[in-house]
């Protein structure tokens, strides 16, 4: 598998959710529809889950799977964190660039929130299994810090 910075970004939210921060920027948490498993966070149109993140667009809902690593359309967020058989694939390149506005804006937040050192130090100790990642994160969310 090539290096994908939403890798990294996923397990961030997932110490941010740890640390209340996800809703300290205005996240509600929601239980999972099927009564089982890890909780919905969302946002007007975001909405984030261990295994899925989404956003409204002007053609539907983009989604992103992490098990499949891949990026879907949808008509809307119904069925979220499930993806029905009609969800569409799209281009990841276009998927990562229409997400990674609403991480620029979120990760911005988090700077200004929680201090430099907060992210600083939860990069500084990515678990092993996401250190091939990191550069990736790194050139994704800060490209003009990262190199």
């Amino acid at each position: 598998m090539r290096p994908n910075p939403l890798n990294v970004q996923f397990w961030l939210w997932g110490q941010d959710v740890l640390a209340g921060h996800l809703e300290a920027f205005g996240f509600r948490r929601y239980p999972n529809a099927s009564g089982k498993g890890s909780s919905l966070y969302r946002k007007g149109t975001v909405g984030l889950h261990s295994s899925t993140a989404w956003l409204g667009v002007s053609q539907g809902v983009l989604v992103y799977k992490r098990p499949v690593e891949g990026f879907f359309l949808l008509e809307d967020d119904q069925s979220m964190p499930l993806l029905p058989e009609q969800a569409r694939p799209v281009d990841r390149a276009w998927g990562l660039e229409v997400l990674r506005s609403f991480v620029l804006g979120y990760e911005a937040w988090i700077l200004r929130y929680a201090g430099p050192a907060y992210r600083r130090m939860l990069i500084e100790n990515l678990p092993p299994m996401l250190r091939r990642d990191r550069a990736s994160w790194e050139r994704w969310v800060l490209p003009g810090d990262a190199g």
